[in-house]
């Protein structure tokens, strides 16, 4: 630091000069450390609450649903969480359903601020049906108590799929064992928005054929049906078919589906999404090479057509050992990102690590031939699940066992040319004591997401929390947020801070006013306004983007009617 030619004495004036500076910078600007933020508990009520899944509520918070034993039982509760983190209903979630219910539920939104859950339910028999309820955006029920029959035909329906039907309804598809041969089928029913079965009673068959179909998934085709697809052992081995089903519940394909993959050997376990042109992008793990499990990807036009290469594309050009569980997202740009679990570096425990990759829409992998790492960290990596980024990448999250006997989880955000946003091994979402299992995620409207699991932080059973975060990685929700309007206002202090280039603002509202916050650079100009509306009652947090502004002290200010409060933050780029 000090050079050939400086004095000993300007060198220790120049280090008392820039003391002096660093110290004048901390007294204006408090620095705030962070713990870890763990997330927010949206249940903790007694014994096991597992299997979460959720929606958007439309308003950058989401509705959650899960399995809960607080009574003795598996039942459904539902919950739901604004874009802070706060718990909108009654404390521990509202009841769904108090009979005995198994398997995961599978919910959609109503568009209308709240959602619809479905779900498998015995009532008391030995074969579950499955039956359905919409919760409204004040958490209150709509329909019958304890849901409406989707399907009760006799013996048993599982693995359920939903999805809206856009217009305040939903589209299901389950497998179901009514033809009692031991062989699923798949069938599939539309509810409205009141609860009632628009299609055939107890649903419309997608597919009978001999043998079993399993493992159903849909998606929208654009024009109020869907399309679905699932593995199918017809042929003795196991091979991919997809169909379309219209709005009115009429099959549009050939009777008991299209082949999208029927190559030697089998093919498993497939997702779906739009392709963005009327038609689909289906990927599933195949076992053609005999030797190990890879990812395999095709497009399928609006009738049905197979638009790539007959049975399909590899997606991580046949490296050695498995690749399984693929999870497909349109890349918005005619493609597709897809995330799967991968053992090539071997079969041993904790060789799991997760990739991905890119296709387009002429099937071209668009990244490394053999799959992009999103994480390789020690111990396994498993159960990834993905969304859109809002900006033709992708959030991928999964459950971590980096920390020998704990599982975690953790996330990675990955841009359409590959170039990963966030630390190599990834962001952590929650580290907490004890296990975090089974994460979901769903977009939060507002290019960031919310990811929720099942936590067993309390050493006693397992509780449902929740975290979101935006597009720097940065966690939404507030810590300890609570489940009531807050007393006074508040202006936090941002975070990170110093930062680049995004920080968050925090700040709480006791009754509903006017909100004006804004950003002053150090010269007191104002640069920036963040919020200037009438806001109700409640915590929030807005997001600022400085990418366009240069390095320095800056000033933001709150105004609620009498109540005005100024902060400092420092941008260092």
């Amino acid at each position: 630091m000090k050079t050939k030619s400086e004095s000993p004495i300007n060198f220790i004036g120049r280090l008392v000069r820039l003391f002096i500076v660093i110290l004048a910078i901390a007294l204006i600007v408090p620095i705030t450390t962070y713990s870890q933020f763990q997330g927010n508990p949206v249940s903790t009520a007694v014994n096991n609450q597992v299997n979460p899944v959720m929606t958007t509520d439309g308003s950058g918070g989401s509705i959650i649903t899960w399995q809960d034993r607080q009574n003795g039982k598996y039942e459904i509760y539902a919950q739901r969480m604004n874009s802070n983190g706060n718990a909108m209903w009654t404390p521990n979630g509202i009841a769904i359903c108090t009979q005995d219910s198994n398997h995961l539920p599978v919910i959609v939104s109503d568009g209308s601020g709240g959602a619809i859950i479905a779900w498998q339910s015995y009532r008391g028999s030995t074969t579950a049906d499955i039956y359905a309820q919409r919760v409204n955006s004040s958490g209150t029920v709509l329909w019958t108590y304890n849901g409406v029959p989707v399907c009760v035909v006799v013996f048993e329906q599982d693995t359920i799929a939903m999805i809206s039907d856009g217009v305040g309804g939903a589209i299901l598809t389950w497998q179901d064992y009514r033809s009692n041969n031991g062989s699923p089928d798949i069938y599939a029913q539309r509810v409205n928005t009141s609860g009632a079965r628009l299609w055939t009673a107890n649903g419309v068959s997608i597919c009978n054929q001999a043998a079993a179909q399993r493992g159903p998934k849909l998606v929208s085709d654009g024009t109020g049906g869907a399309f679905i697809t699932w593995f199918d052992n017809r042929a003795g081995d196991c091979d991919i078919y997809t169909q379309r089903i219209s709005t009115g519940g009429a099959v549009q394909w050939t009777t008991n589906g299209v082949a999208t993959c029927t190559m030697a050997t089998d093919q498993l376990k497939p997702d779906i999404c739009s392709d963005g042109a009327g038609g689909v992008i289906i990927t599933w793990y195949d076992y053609r090479s005999t030797t190990d499990f890879n990812i395999y990807a095709q497009r399928q036009g609006p009738s049905g057509a197979i638009v790539w290469a007959v049975d399909g594309v590899v997606m991580n050009n046949n490296v050695a050992y498995d690749q399984y569980d693929p999870k497909i997202v349109s890349d918005g740009l005619g493609g597709a990102i897809i995330s799967w679990t991968d053992n090539r570096t071997g079969v041993a425990p904790g060789t799991a690590d997760i990739y991905a990759q890119r296709v387009n829409s002429t099937g071209a992998v668009q990244w490394t031939a053999t799959g992009v790492i999103i994480c390789t960290s020690a111990g396994d990596q498993i159960k990834s699940q993905i969304v859109s980024d809002g900006n033709n990448g992708a959030y991928i999250v999964w459950e971590d066992h980096r920390n020998a006997g704990n599982s975690d989880i953790y996330a990675q955000r990955i841009a359409s040319n590959a170039a990963i946003n966030w630390p190599a091994t990834g962001f952590a979402i929650c580290t907490a004591g004890y296990d975090q299992l089974n994460p979901m995620i769903v977009s939060n409207g507002n290019l960031g997401a919310i990811v929720v699991w099942q936590d067993y932080r309390s050493g006693n059973n397992f509780d449902i929390y929740m975290n979101g975060f935006n597009t720097a990685g940065i966690f939404t929700a507030v810590e300890n947020a609570g489940t009531t309007n807050p007393l006074e206002f508040s202006l936090l202090q941002n975070y990170p801070n110093p930062f680049n280039p995004v920080t968050v603002i925090n700040y709480q509202i006791p009754k509903t006013g006017n909100v004006k916050l804004s950003i002053y650079d150090a010269l007191g100009k104002e640069v920036n306004i963040l919020v200037n509306e009438s806001q109700n009652a409640g915590n929030y947090n807005i997001e600022w983007n400085a990418t366009a502004y240069p390095s320095g002290v800056y000033i933001y200010r709150m105004e609620a009617g009498s109540f005005v409060s100024n902060k400092k933050m420092i941008l260092i780029k």
